[in-house]
């Protein structure tokens, strides 16, 4: 019986090496279709696709919605969209490693903006964890000669988004249909898209692409939206939170790792240290309301929710998006 289960926590965990490798290889990938694409054209594109495959997939479910999740779905949407759409203009002025760890520094941020939510202090870990990912970030972006970076600079806005992405889905998760909310947001960054695409970018290149561009957005639809929201969703059933927080924060590294290997990205040895001092606030951050919900079940006090929902594993399960 316990190897049976050591064999499904095992299974799980390589589940989640394997999301967490997708979510950073997409950083790469994503790279080279924006050498091709316009930003919001692959957006609209990218999550479109996604909600139409997730529609014919739950339309039973999706029929049964009921106007508070759709609305709720919109709002997380929104902050969705916002976050995405830094992110990726972002990413045509950096490098993938940057803009991955860069976007990993959305976890530090969450505990400080519940904070202005709640006015409870999110405790000396959050404190310690985002000192870390200060410092990180400066190695990791200044430039002595000619300061930040201009995508770092969007990225670090799109980071803060995506951590009131996963407040938005922290205060609604508890009331409404996680499902019906991974949907309607999906659908909502992709309307929002395309019509941002129709705005600011050529009509006619929306659908006129190289075989290449669509492979990427295939790509991303499939293994890194749906198929990560799935994997993720029956992992995390087999698995202890503290080895999904782990296994899931590898994705910054794995930008790093493509970047190198595919783009021949450098890093320089304070670049180095800046990555692995963001990784270390990541970690001290994420790590935190796992061990308290550990520690407070074995002495059966109760844990503020936030603890729990507010993780990078559970914001990006109820998202189903990276």
């Amino acid at each position: 019986m316990k190897q049976a289960l050591d064999r499904k926590v095992m299974y799980a965990d390589l589940s989640l090496f394997f999301v967490a490798a997708f979510w950073g290889s997409n950083f790469v990938i994503m790279k080279l279709a924006l050498e091709e694409i316009a930003p919001f054209t692959y957006l609209g594109i990218r999550f479109t696709l996604a909600f139409l495959i997730m529609a014919l997939l739950l339309w039973k479910r999706i029929s049964r919605a009921k106007a508070g999740d759709i609305l709720a779905g919109c709002l997380i949407g929104l902050f969705l969209f916002a976050g995405f759409a830094f992110q990726t203009v972002g990413l045509l002025y950096t490098t993938p490693a940057n803009s991955g760890f860069i976007t990993g520094m959305a976890v530090v941020i969450v505990p400080f903006l519940y904070y202005l939510v709640t006015k409870r202090s999110p405790g000396w870990a959050a404190f310690t964890g985002a000192l870390l990912a200060a410092g990180g970030l400066y190695l990791l972006s200044a430039n002595p000669a000619a300061g930040f970076n201009l995508g770092d600079l969007l990225t670090l806005v799109s980071a803060f988004l995506f951590a009131a992405h996963i407040i938005a889905i922290g205060i609604y998760v508890v009331k409404r249909d996680p499902v019906i909310l991974a949907v309607v947001q999906i659908a909502f960054t992709g309307l929002v898209s395309v019509a941002a695409a129709f705005l600011f970018e050529p009509a006619e290149a929306m659908f006129n692409h190289h075989p290449l561009v669509w492979a990427a957005i295939i790509y991303a639809v499939v293994f890194c939206t749906i198929g990560a929201f799935m994997t993720q969703t029956i992992a995390q059933r087999y698995t202890p939170p503290t080895h999904a927080v782990l296994i899931l924060s590898l994705e910054a590294v794995f930008a790093g790792l493509f970047s190198y290997l595919f783009l021949n990205e450098r890093f320089t040895p304070a670049k180095l240290s800046g990555a692995l001092l963001i990784l270390a606030g990541i970690l001290l951050t994420e790590l935190r309301p796992v061990l308290a919900a550990r520690m407070a079940a074995r002495r059966a006090v109760p844990v503020d929710e936030i603890l729990i929902l507010e993780t990078t594993a559970e914001g990006k399960r109820a998202a189903g998006v990276e």
